[in-house]
């Protein structure tokens, strides 16, 4: 239920008082409706084929054995992985399933939430993001939680394909994209895929690892920012869920976060009408240039994001 499209619904609405309209306007209704769910369900295929080759991809390597071997270098695995990451809502702690009067009406301290999954092991990796710590939900602070898992828990594929919501704020935007590129410049990835699923229908991977916390939350008592790291390595018996402290109670950082808008801003420019494409492709055999389509189907057009960047120019947020 809280998966709901605003473009269906419209539809929707259309078709119900169509009763006394032309047959050619009820055809044309019909039509439109039918287009939308077409590139819906296009997209949810694309991204269940797009798991389950990453699936078929370890299963063929060994996951146990690759993830044993020790550290990943950026491109060190000749393969395509893919990843999927979303923000959760926030926690508050305190938390207790059987509270008192008095402390209902104490301040909590709040908790954010950051996921990012590998489908193919699966295994998700949770932000765990004290008030302390927090620096909000904007494009720099994703791309430093996406940036810090790629160097501390990715498998350092050569080929990455991602799958994120439609918020702009954080993850459709054109400083995402900056990234990407010059992920793809600097040698960490050879190929990345960057998709999206239709707005309102945009349920995934991260989600179900999110209500796998949110449960065990429920019924648990939560007292302090490790006992809930303790609470996500325990909510599934599987395993799927791994904690990731961004910062301590103190103040110290953990995973920092870069001002990547200033830096990237310096060498790119921005792309026009974003919001209207669900597919994007950065290749390392074309630098600073951005393939995209508005669904899966379409023919790709070419758009050069790179405004100026010299060889000699490098950098390691790290």
């Amino acid at each position: 239920m809280t998966d709901l499209c605003f473009t269906c619904q419209q539809n929707t609405t259309k078709l119900q008082r169509a009763a006394n309209l032309s047959d050619s306007e009820k055809s044309e209704y019909v039509k439109v409706h039918q287009e939308h769910l077409n590139c819906t369900q296009e997209e949810r295929q694309f991204y269940r084929d797009s798991c389950l080759s990453s699936e078929t991809t370890l299963e063929t390597i060994g996951t146990e054995t690759y993830l044993n071997s020790g550290s990943h270098n950026a491109c060190s695995l000749n393969a395509k992985i893919h990843y999927s990451f979303d923000y959760a809502q926030q926690v508050h702690i305190p938390s207790n399933p059987f509270q008192p009067g008095p402390i209902y009406f104490k301040t909590p301290r709040t908790c954010g939430l950051f996921g990012v999954i590998c489908e193919g092991l699966p295994k998700q990796v949770n932000f765990i993001i004290d008030e302390a710590s927090s620096t909000g939900k904007g494009a720099n602070t994703t791309i430093s939680y996406v940036h810090y898992y790629f160097k501390k828990h990715g498998l350092g594929e050569t080929d990455v394909h991602l799958n994120a919501d439609n918020c702009a704020g954080q993850n459709k935007n054109n400083y995402f994209l900056w990234y990407l590129a010059w992920r793809t410049m600097m040698n960490l990835h050879h190929t990345i895929t960057y998709s999206f699923l239709v707005a309102g229908h945009t349920k995934f991977a991260p989600d179900h690892c999110f209500g796998l916390i949110k449960k065990a939350y429920k019924v648990n008592y939560v007292s302090s920012l490790y006992q809930f790291a303790r609470l996500v390595e325990t909510s599934s018996s599987t395993g799927i869920n791994k904690a990731q402290l961004v910062g301590t109670h103190d103040g110290r950082v953990i995973v920092p976060v870069y001002d990547w808008i200033s830096f990237l801003g310096q060498y790119f420019k921005k792309f026009p009408n974003i919001s209207n494409f669900h597919q994007f492709r950065f290749s390392q055999e074309n630098p600073g240039v951005v393939f995209f389509k508005e669904c899966v189907k379409p023919r790709t057009i070419v758009y050069v994001v790179k405004e100026k960047c010299h060889s000699s120019i490098f950098f390691d947020p790290a």
